[in-house]
């Protein structure tokens, strides 16, 4: 994990070697405690670029849909966050 000294954010996660643009990781999917011992297994969302630091929860059954959406910017990651309940989970969009 990149560090950075106080007050100022992280370098950005990048995949492959260049960095190029449209290689940037805008977000992560992690395994937590939570995840583990919720039956739903919810994983825990973290956008990396337009609001570093946001979260939400997506259970395990809806995990392919928003992947599949965010991977193919069908939506991004404000709108499924903007989608998630009162419980911080992404639940299906209404």
């Amino acid at each position: 994990m990149t560090t950075a000294p106080p007050g100022r954010r992280p370098r950005r996660a990048r995949c492959g070697s260049d960095g190029a643009e449209d290689e940037r990781i805008g977000y992560v999917f992690l395994a937590d405690a939570v995840t583990m011992e919720d039956p739903a297994r919810p994983l825990l969302a973290v956008d990396l670029e337009e609001e570093p630091g946001r979260t939400f929860r997506v259970p395990a059954r809806w995990f392919p849909e928003v992947s599949a959406n965010l991977g193919i910017a069908n939506l991004d990651f404000a709108d499924v966050a903007d989608s998630a309940d009162g419980s911080g989970a992404f639940r299906g969009r209404a």
